[in-house]
């Protein structure tokens, strides 16, 4: 054998060694596909695992939104942690007991008593003290609003 050929069957001896034994290695730590190291699992399973992360599986229906129809003549109320989008109408703010209004999250603003709402704006109840919404008194349509968490309309 000449010099040239020697050369190239010990780098590909060299090689193989290498690469089998990098083969291994991964092999041993992948873990068997259904053992303790890598399980196997359904797609229901992992369904299940994402709606409880998101927080809306379970039945209680607590956590989704509800659709609310607001008529002249009533008002929304909202419970501590409660949250509105106001999806259609003309509908104004309703400050609490003592004056607090509806804190617009989507504006980064404060919406005292009688302030008109924004379509598509998420609104937060920050405590239980009457605060919520009612049509504008000029409008005589329905509002629609979405609402998350407990509400009253009286």
């Amino acid at each position: 054998m000449n010099k040239a050929t020697k050369g190239l069957l010990a780098a590909a001896v060299v090689g193989t060694a290498i690469f089998a034994s990098q083969a291994m290695a991964d092999g041993g730590s992948a873990g068997v596909p259904g053992s303790a190291d890598d399980p196997v699992v359904t797609k229901s399973y992992v369904d299940q695992q994402i709606q409880r992360a998101l927080g809306s599986g379970g039945g209680s229906g607590t956590s989704g939104l509800t659709v609310v129809e607001l008529n002249p003549g009533q008002t929304l109320y909202g419970f501590e942690g409660t949250e509105f989008i106001v999806r259609t109408g003309q509908v104004q703010a309703v400050a609490g007991d003592k004056g607090d209004g509806l804190t617009d999250i989507t504006e980064g603003a404060d919406l005292r008593a009688g302030a008109p709402v924004s379509h598509n704006h998420l609104l937060l109840i920050a405590r239980s003290d009457n605060r919520g919404l009612r049509l504008d008194p000029n409008y005589g349509g329905v509002a629609y609003i979405m609402v998350r968490g407990k509400y009253e309309i009286r």
